[in-house]
């Protein structure tokens, strides 16, 4: 069950990924002159995630995480394929939106349903595992469709993601998921923000979001342009880190019993090490390339603990939770980008790494807090 999670989290990671290499092919496809224009699709998607974690993620409380994983594979399923069978522009975008919206009830669900199933005390393995989907997303995925769209075309990317997608549902109806706790309760988004714990939770995710894509969105860029090296040895950075994301796995069982915010306080520690290193060597391009895969092993524990810290909160509001976990990443991702773009244009990859080391010394500083504050509450009780 576990590794089936992995699976659907490693599909839906896929598709969020594949857009960026095969773009120039996309683009030829459907005749359109620029393919930046074609990101625009990539942008639609972002948004979708964020607005149906929001709004649509809280009903797994309601009728179930088990559920509600399945309705929205399947609406990720159709929409792929109507990716798949695009004849222009718009109706990709519009095909990538529907699966964005899918994928904003779905990751939310599958966190919800590894929490779910993990043994008591294995929490932070069972989820590890169900993480490393995004290692198979990185290392299979950015690979795969590359050469699967110059071989085969970019529509048959699409179209065996949605088939692929299809397979896991019809998986988990034979093998019958286990049944996720329902609420009568209306949960929302407002409501979860109520919740004791959840804004400096919340804070940890946009931490690590921030610190996370303000340097990986502009590392392309930097090893083509400022290191002068091709397109393709971008990629290998891309495969560098996701093999560190994924070894990360077997180091899981060394966080149980530790606490999510203790952990994450010498995770953000570790975080402001490596970038010290980074910064140190971004312009030599081996020892750059070989720090990918410890910020790949150190992202993946990080990631860890922060859905950790959050599915421990309150069981009953778990998918609104998570909702907005998926929220606040994509928000992340929109926000850093944006942010750290006029830092990457004036200064550098330099500006960009000691922004991040700043950022996350606060998720140290606000872990640090949080634990504290919990220490005291468990005194006083």
């Amino acid at each position: 069950m576990v590794y089936l999670l992995m699976i659907a989290v490693g599909l839906i990671g896929a598709n969020s990924l594949i857009l960026s290499p095969i773009a120039a092919e996309v683009a030829a496809g459907l005749d359109v002159a620029n393919p930046a224009d074609v990101m625009s699709a990539a942008g639609t998607y972002g948004v979708g995630v964020a607005v149906a974690a929001l709004g649509l993620a809280p009903l797994a409380d309601r009728y179930g995480a088990d559920n509600t994983l399945k309705v929205a594979l399947l609406l990720i399923a159709g929409a792929l394929g109507l990716s798949a069978l695009a004849p222009t522009l718009t109706i990709l975008i519009l095909g990538q939106t529907l699966t964005g919206v899918g994928v904003g009830i779905a990751l939310p669900a599958a966190y919800s349903m590894a929490a779910l199933i993990a043994a008591p005390g294995k929490e932070a393995q069972t989820v590890g595992k169900v993480l490393t989907g995004w290692m198979l997303a990185m290392v299979g995925g950015v690979t795969l469709s590359a050469y699967g769209a110059e071989i085969f075309g970019w529509r048959t990317v699409f179209g065996v993601l949605a088939v692929a997608v299809f397979f896991v549902v019809l998986v988990m109806q034979v093998i019958s998921l286990p049944k996720a706790p329902r609420t009568e309760k209306v949960t929302s988004p407002i409501s979860a923000l109520r919740v004791p714990g959840i804004l400096g939770a919340l804070f940890s995710v946009a931490a690590f979001s921030f610190a996370f894509y303000g340097i990986y969105n502009y590392l392309g860029t930097h090893i083509t342009e400022h290191l002068g090296h091709p397109v393709s040895d971008a990629g290998i950075y891309t495969l560098i880190y996701g093999l560190g994301f994924g070894f990360g796995m077997f180091f899981d069982r060394f966080f149980e019993g530790v606490g999510p915010r203790r952990a994450l306080a010498a995770i953000y520690g570790a975080l402001v090490v490596f970038m010290s290193a980074a910064y140190l060597t971004v312009d030599w391009f081996h020892g750059l390339a070989a720090l990918m895969f410890v910020w790949g092993v150190i992202n993946h524990f990080g990631l860890n603990m922060t859905v950790n810290r959050l599915t421990a909160l309150d069981p009953a509001q778990r998918g609104a939770i998570m909702g907005l976990n998926s929220a606040v990443m994509y928000l992340g991702v929109f926000g850093a980008t944006l942010g750290f773009g006029p830092l990457f244009d004036t200064w550098g990859l330099r500006a960009c790494i000691v922004t991040a080391a700043i950022i996350a010394t606060i998720g140290c500083l606000e872990s640090l807090y949080a634990r504290h504050l919990d220490n005291r509450l468990r005194l006083a009780s």
